[in-house]
């Protein structure tokens, strides 16, 4: 089972990177709210936004992917799926940007206060999760994936350039 946040009242997830953490305010993507996956600069990073629905998300580490969740009776075909779709043709390119280090996925209308906060709480949903990537430019890519017909995962990977 994949760890999930779960939805955002936004419709917008940001990828901060961890040195930016401290000063987000919650507007720095305001500019980007209508794309399904976008990009901007800020301080001489490049953030990647996911999103333009509040659906669930998750990161997975292994296949550099993000995934949302559409619809689904539960997650258990997630992995399967992203497997399967890994050497298909049906991938999208979307953006290229430069990433590297840590980051910290959230909803990107929450402030640094209540992302970090998260973080620390283990008790509580998860509302952020930790992201380490190798530095490097990557091309994003999108499919939409429906292992059955009650299933469907919309899905973003980061492919090394």
């Amino acid at each position: 089972m994949a760890t999930w946040l779960d939805g955002t009242d936004f419709a917008r997830y940001a990828l901060i990177p961890e040195a930016l953490l401290p000063t987000w305010e919650g507007s720095e993507a305001d500019d980007v709210i209508d794309e399904c996956v976008s990009a901007f600069r800020l301080a001489g990073h490049d953030v990647l936004t996911l999103g333009a629905e509040p659906l669930p998300l998750t990161w997975l580490a292994g296949p550099l992917t993000f995934a949302r969740w559409c619809h689904a009776d539960d997650d258990t075909g997630l992995l399967p799926a992203v497997r399967a779709a890994t050497a298909s043709d049906g991938w999208k390119d979307v953006l290229s940007l430069e990433l590297g280090g840590r980051y910290v996925l959230a909803d990107a209308a929450y402030e640094a206060d209540r992302i970090l906060g998260s973080l620390r709480d283990a008790q509580q949903q998860p509302e952020a999760l930790r992201v380490e990537l190798p530095p490097g430019r990557y091309r994003v890519q999108s499919t939409v994936v429906d292992p059955d017909a009650e299933t469907r995962f919309v899905l973003d990977r980061l492919l090394p350039e």
